[in-house]
């Protein structure tokens, strides 16, 4: 059963950059541009057809895809007068392809949220400080917190909200405190104190608890316009917490591959609603993240044609490929530390 849900989540994330690329391929082609292959998968082709001017390729490793349109390379032998070229394009047309992928993402998510919030229901987070789940294994867990229930004080502080309540428990890695909890509805509800010692994840405190978010499930037509509503929100979200890492108002917490399929594993165990929710928030985060400044990523193409509509003069190409391959190094080297030094780390902690 786990290899499913891990073949699942691979799947999952593997769709996302698929319709990524496939964002690429549909405005290069809308700008006259020539796409040369469409690949599912990187390695060895293990099939593939034509159409058109375009190879359909399937390949070994199912691991997202690729597009490959004519003139974006820099060492590609490209004619002066090949209008169909990428390099030959109009600056706005070039920008047009970029943007494309990361839009690819958030149409995905917009459509993936609309289904949802029509159907099983999209979590809605109320804010407080209330658990939604205890991660099995997590210290909030083993403390005996059930879902529901409130916590009211961390170590005798009060807390009003899930924002204070997590940077209170942030706050205190490996040191044993008491929460005041209260758990159940109305003239039932009782006042516990609960020991809990958040685990030392780099330097901060972590005790496995989720917000406590109700499905809220809509009509059709008021499920789509949510659908635009709730995305955005979340995209708003997660460009607040990286200012705030930034800021370093707010400790980073980053998961490379591993902690991403872990994430998916465990929602799959969960069901499928958890499952859809997760790879959602994915492909928000996937539409973001390509967009950063950074080299190699659409956002840091999208910087170079920056400077080229402001100067009206090409970048030179060789040099825009030296940043990118460097901006490729960069980020095969973030992913591995962050695999090694905190994913693995989290994985065997679990195990």
């Amino acid at each position: 059963m786990t290899f499913l849900f891990a073949a699942a989540a691979v799947l999952a994330v593997s769709l996302l950059i698929v319709l990524h690329e496939a964002g690429h391929q549909w405005m290069a082609r809308a700008m006259g541009m020539r796409v040369e292959r469409f690949s599912v998968g990187f390695g060895p082709v293990v099939w593939s057809a034509r159409r058109g001017e375009t190879e359909y390729a399937v390949s070994a490793l199912p691991l997202g895809g690729y597009v490959r349109i004519a003139g974006m390379a820099a060492d590609e032998e490209i004619r002066a007068d090949d209008q169909s070229a990428y390099c030959n394009q109009a600056a706005w047309r070039r920008g047009l392809v970029l943007l494309a992928g990361p839009a690819a993402n958030y149409l995905a998510a917009v459509v993936l949220a609309a289904i949802l919030l029509g159907s099983i229901g999209l979590p809605t987070p109320d804010g407080s400080a209330r658990v939604g789940t205890a991660v099995p294994g997590m210290p909030a867990a083993q403390a005996g917190l059930q879902p529901g229930d409130r916590i009211r004080a961390v170590g005798g502080a009060p807390v009003a909200g899930w924002n204070e309540l997590v940077k209170a428990l942030q706050g205190k890695p490996g040191q044993l405190v008491e929460l005041a909890v209260e758990r159940g509805e109305g003239a039932g509800a009782q006042t516990l104190t609960v020991p809990i010692t958040p685990s030392d994840s780099n330097g901060v405190g972590k005790v496995g608890i989720t917000p406590y978010a109700p499905r809220i499930q809509l009509p059709a037509l008021e499920a789509v316009g949510q659908a635009f509503t709730r995305t955005n929100g979340a995209a708003a979200q997660t460009l607040a917490m990286l200012g705030a890492m930034v800021r370093r108002e707010q400790k980073a917490e980053l998961s490379g591959p591993v902690g991403i399929a872990q994430e998916l594993v465990r929602g799959a165990r969960v069901g499928a609603d958890q499952f859809l929710t997760i790879v959602w928030n994915i492909s928000v985060a996937l539409a973001l993240f390509n967009l950063l400044p950074i080299p190699a990523l659409d956002g840091g193409r999208l910087v170079f044609l920056g400077i080229e509509l402001v100067t009206r003069r090409k970048v030179n190409e060789k040099v825009e490929s030296w940043v990118h391959a460097a901006g490729v190094v960069v980020l095969l080297a973030l992913l591995l530390g962050v695999t090694v030094f905190t994913d693995l780390p989290r994985f065997f902690q679990k195990h």
